[in-house]
């Protein structure tokens, strides 16, 4: 049983095809610009990132650590209204004069981006972790607050009360800890800078030129007799 052969598209059906793919070309070119001004913008602003991420506080501009406290502070007072003021224990709870205290400040905001990292994921999927936030970040930080009795004073006095005794302070870099690492850690070498035109590398041992030395043996190559000098800038384009 022979196959039968196709029959020849008409050429209006041909045209017909080919005006139908140059009809959807704008709209490729207008997508495609779509896509470069978002990939632009998208460089553009984890250029203009700082260091650290938009949390790590002692980085961010005047601007972004006020709307990093308004954020903060709204993160908190859900917090302790919502869950920890539940609790009939107030050791549990968080000061209202929360935001004078640093080391509360540094662990709270960590909390707090690790329950967007939780709740805000474009995620319909069941999964486990809204309870890790809970049993992996709330509580442990929680307990370590209490443990560490960082509103103990203040919640009992409803108002707020400083440190018993100020902590011992460290100077990043003092002269100790340079002397330190000078002393156990040999200086980098210098970067070597960009190669100046018409500068051909040395043999670091022969200072001749590298292609006047066999780099399998390290001796030095003479050109056969009767020869003129090789041009130095030609040679070394030739052996890389």
């Amino acid at each position: 049983m022979s196959q039968s052969t196709p029959e020849p598209l008409e050429d209006d059906d041909q045209y017909d095809g080919l005006e139908e793919l140059l009809a959807g070309i704008p709209e490729l070119i207008r997508r495609l610009g779509e896509t470069e001004e978002s990939v632009a913008a998208l460089v553009e602003e984890l250029a203009n990132y700082p260091a650290g991420g938009p949390w790590l506080w002692e980085g961010l501009e005047p601007g972004a650590q006020r709307a990093l406290w308004i954020e903060l502070d709204a993160f908190v007072t859900w917090l302790q209204n919502r869950i920890l003021s539940h609790h009939a224990s107030k050791e549990g709870w968080i000061a209202p004069c929360w935001y004078k205290h640093p080391d509360a400040v540094e662990q709270l905001t960590a909390l707090m981006v690790a329950h967007k990292a939780s709740y805000h994921p474009k995620s319909k999927r069941p999964s486990h972790t809204l309870v890790d936030w809970f049993q992996r970040c709330l509580w442990p930080t929680m307990d370590t607050l209490k443990q560490r009795q960082t509103f103990k004073q203040c919640l009992q006095k409803r108002e707020h009360e400083e440190p018993y005794a100020p902590g011992m302070n460290l100077v990043a870099s003092d002269k100790d800890f340079t002397a330190f690492v000078d002393a156990t850690v040999p200086e980098a070498p210098a970067a070597a800078g960009p190669k100046a035109p018409g500068l051909v590398p040395e043999d670091p041992e022969t200072g001749l030129p590298q292609w006047m030395v066999d780099p399998g043996t390290g001796e030095i190559i003479e050109p056969p007799e009767g020869d003129e000098p090789p041009d130095p800038e030609a040679e070394y384009a030739r052996h890389g």
